[in-house]
This record gives C-alpha cells, sequence and structure tokens, in this order.
C-alpha cells in the first residue's frame, strides 16, 4: 500500500527530479531575460531609474503606501505593545518602506537590521538596503549571500544568512522564480527606446531646429569672397551679429512646420504611457480618450488604491517579521503584535464604528485613547 502520509507531507516535485531548471553549481539562475542576457548585472535596473517618468511612477506607486496611517494589533502584552510603538516611532519608516517597496521593482530586496542593547533589550534601530546582486537564492529557494573572491563574486557558492538579522522581501515569488517578478524589466525596452527617440529628436532639433541663413553673392564674385561671406554667416549664428559689404544680400529661412519633431514628440508620449502601464497598471491620458476627464481620474484613482492595499501586504509582512524578530530575541518564542496599514481616512470610520459598538458593550474609553486614536487636542473635549 502506498505510504499516502508521507507523500502527503513531504514536497514531490523537486528540482532533483526535474532536469530543466537553469543552476551554477548550487545557485539557482535568475530567469529574467533582461539580467540574464547582462550577465546579471543589477546596474542595468537601477540605469532604468534615472528615467524621470519611471521615477515619478515609481514614487507614485510608492505614496500608495507611505502615505497610510499604520495601526498595532496585541492584546496578549501591553508593556510588549508599547515597547514595539516606541521602536516605530523611533525607526526612519519613510525610507525604510521605500526600501521595502524596492521589491517590487528589482523582484526582491533585503534589509540587514541593526540591533542595539538599550535599557537591557535588543532593539532594532535602523534598517538598511543591501544590493541585491550580493545574494542569490540555491536550489532550495532559500537566500544565500555570494562568496566574493578578489573583488568579484563567486556566483555558485554563497554563505547561510545569520538568524535574526536580514528580511526577506519578495515581489510575487514562485517556486521557478524565488527572486521575483521585476517591474523594472518590464520598462527596459521602452526607456532604452526612448533614449534614443530623444537622441535623434535633439539632432533633429539641432540641424533645423534654427533658421538657415542664405548668402547670395554677385556672379562675378571671387572664391575669397564667396568664403568671407561664409564666415560670416557663421559668425552670425555664433553672436547673432556681423558686418558685411554693402548689397550683401542674406535670406532668413524658417521652417514652417514641425511635423517630424510631432513624430517624435508622439514615439515619447507613447513610451512614457507603456512605462506607466507597466508601472501603475493604467495611464490617466489613455483613459482619458476613453471616458473623459472625471471618469479618467475616478478609473485611475481606484486602481491605485487597489495597487495601494496589493502593495501594504509587502511592507506589513516585513514589519512583522521584524516585530517577530524582537519578540523572539527578548521574550523568546512567543506571539508578536501585528501592524496593518490602512488610508487614513480609513482608520477613523473603522476606529469609530468599532468604538461606537465597544461602548454600546459597556467599555469605557481612557481620554489619553482618544487623544492617540483621533488625534485630538486634550482641550478641545470633555468625557
Amino acid at each position: 500500500m502506498t505510504n499516502t502520509k508521507f507523500n502527503l507531507t513531504s514536497p514531490y516535485i523537486t528540482r532533483d527530479r526535474i532536469s530543466h531548471y537553469s543552476r551554477i553549481g548550487t545557485a539557482l539562475a535568475d530567469p529574467d531575460k533582461i539580467l540574464s542576457e547582462n550577465n546579471y548585472d543589477y546596474s542595468i535596473l537601477r540605469d532604468i531609474m534615472n528615467d524621470p517618468h519611471v521615477v515619478a511612477a515609481s514614487q507614485q506607486r510608492k505614496m500608495q503606501v507611505m502615505q497610510m496611517d499604520y495601526e498595532l494589533d496585541f492584546a496578549r502584552d501591553k508593556k510588549i505593545l508599547n515597547e514595539i510603538i516606541l521602536i516605530m516611532n523611533n525607526l526612519e519608516t519613510s525610507k525604510i518602506i521605500s526600501g521595502f517597496l524596492d521589491s517590487i521593482f528589482y523582484g526582491f530586496s533585503v534589509g540587514e537590521i541593526y540591533w542595539k542593547m538599550i535599557n537591557g533589550k535588543i532593539v532594532p534601530i535602523d534598517i538598511l538596503d543591501r544590493p541585491q546582486e550580493y545574494f542569490f537564492f540555491d536550489d532550495k529557494n532559500q537566500l544565500r549571500l555570494r562568496e566574493s573572491s578578489n573583488g568579484f563574486f563567486i556566483f555558485d557558492k554563497g554563505t547561510t544568512l545569520p538568524d535574526y538579522k536580514f528580511i526577506l522581501i519578495q515581489n510575487k515569488p514562485t517556486f521557478d522564480n524565488p527572486y521575483g517578478e521585476k517591474l523594472l524589466s518590464r520598462c527596459y525596452w521602452s526607456v532604452i527606446f526612448k533614449r534614443e527617440v530623444l537622441r535623434q529628436w535633439q539632432l533633429l532639433t539641432e540641424r533645423y531646429g534654427v533658421p538657415f541663413l542664405v548668402g547670395k553673392y554677385p556672379i562675378a564674385a571671387s572664391e575669397e569672397e564667396k568664403e568671407l561671406l561664409l564666415n560670416q554667416l557663421s559668425d552670425m549664428i555664433d553672436s547673432n551679429i556681423s558686418v558685411m559689404k554693402e548689397g550683401t544680400l542674406v535670406d532668413f529661412i524658417e521652417n514652417p512646420k514641425n511635423e517630424v519633431g510631432g513624430l517624435f514628440e508622439n514615439l515619447v508620449n507613447f513610451h512614457n504611457r507603456e512605462i506607466s502601464k507597466a508601472i501603475l497598471s493604467v495611464t490617466l491620458t489613455t483613459e482619458m480618450q476613453k471616458y473623459g476627464n472625471y471618469k479618467s481620474s475616478e478609473i485611475h484613482k481606484e486602481l491605485l488604491e487597489y495597487i495601494g492595499i496589493s502593495d501594504k501586504k509587502l511592507v506589513e509582512k516585513a514589519f512583522n517579521k521584524l516585530f517577530e524578530y524582537y519578540v523572539h530575541l527578548n521574550y523568546g518564542k512567543i506571539e508578536s503584535p501585528k501592524i496593518r496599514f490602512m488610508r487614513k481616512e480609513n482608520v477613523i470610520e473603522e476606529s469609530a464604528d468599532r468604538d461606537v459598538k465597544l461602548t454600546q458593550m459597556g467599555i469605557k474609553f481612557s481620554k489619553e485613547y482618544f487623544i492617540k486614536r483621533y488625534n485630538l487636542n486634550e482641550k478641545d473635549f470633555s468625557l
């Protein structure tokens, strides 16, 4: 009879069974085509972040989470909860959240926790981003630190990371791809093509953006006089002034249309829309063409809010891992507080509804609670 219990509790599909997985020694190769074609050089992706439209779209996506409020939930031990609140107040949360959200653009991110002994407790005082190329995933999908030799990384060798020291954030990892989904890879070709379009557009502007100067000389003019006129026209372009022989004619010929320049502008706008779709899943310009200004802005807002709900789960998971580390190091392996990010108006609405129900059940809240929960001034109300 088949050992059903063993089969159910153990993985059946493993990389040892399947031979097509790309590995370099114990290192699992990142399947991202942009990286694999560029020797896994993450500077290729970081260079994409230099594009102004990519930066604007990425910041817009990050701000969906960074502008949220959060609340901590832990009814077991008020002392531990207050310690976690103090830790959050002392951390540079905006920087840390931004680092966590980098995983959306690079597939994964790794934060190294700096601990410090404070009043007999091991307390996290900062979380620093570490470059993705420092790490790889092994054939067990475990994160490892690359070893180096003579200043170069050894791709097939790595060391196990110490406990309680690192936080790993992955964007949509899979069994095939623990390195996660990289939005910057989706923007790569749009940025590359756009740069070439801008370069050609700049050359076009330099060549045809200023009027042509056409000098006319008499039929009997000598070669020296022709050369002199050519030099004078060149000086006019450089200095906007010139002294010429009486009777010399100069015509200014301008391009009355800018059809070619408009073509370049359309190409740049097209690639910008493609970048917006890759990062934000929608472009306001595209939706305006279909629905009009008001309707399109509402669609855009709703989609951004939906993206924020998805992205905040990455941040919540990372902070909850940090709280778990803190509690395990200082109190043992017991339950730890949980964090929840919400839009600011949702915090007020949900808290008010809950507090009304709890009050009806007989619970009495302190003045300090209302000040903290609703950001009220003590002089503005009384109980």
